[in-house]
């Protein structure tokens, strides 16, 4: 069952990203590089960190694979590790419980809470998480823009 959401134009990372859609303004800066693996498919984004030469390498959801380095082999680590580095244990403050349906995440509410989450799709212009671990019939997802900034983060913050 296909449902429009909000912020995702599309689920297939390699199609070039449509018109922003209503409130959810297409955010990639204009100095990233996509890297696509031979088949087409987007595996990431070149960022030239503001220095000349190295570049650094970010996945999907805008977030660091790894420090800066040479464009080559930042551009071959993506190819090699990109999509993979995103099949993880992320974390995203959001609700509790989590809303049924698909809900924009992208401003975090002052009681939402860090919690172990799965990225479910990634695209230009938003990607989609799901609790690692839902309760039974909790079948919400939430929408969180790209990049995705401290929205998204491999380790929850202490506190």
């Amino acid at each position: 069952m296909i449902v429009p959401v909000g912020c995702i134009a599309t689920s297939k990372s390699r199609a070039a990203p449509g018109p922003p859609l209503a409130g959810c303004p297409l955010v990639i800066p204009p100095d990233w590089t996509p890297v696509h693996r031979a088949d087409g498919e987007q595996v990431g984004w070149l960022c030239a960190d503001g220095v000349p030469g190295p570049a650094l390498p970010l996945l999907l959801t805008g977030t660091p694979l790894t420090g800066p380095r040479p464009r080559d082999e930042a551009a071959a680590l993506l190819r090699q590790r990109g999509l993979a580095a995103l099949d993880r244990r992320w974390w995203a403050r959001l609700p509790e419980p989590l809303p049924a349906g698909t809900f924009a995440a992208g401003e975090p509410g002052e009681d939402w809470t860090w919690q172990p989450v799965l990225l479910v799709e990634s695209s230009p212009t938003g990607c989609t998480v799901r609790p690692e671990w839902p309760a039974p019939g909790q079948t919400g997802r939430a929408l969180l823009p790209v990049p995705v900034a401290g929205l998204l983060v491999e380790e929850p913050p202490e506190g």
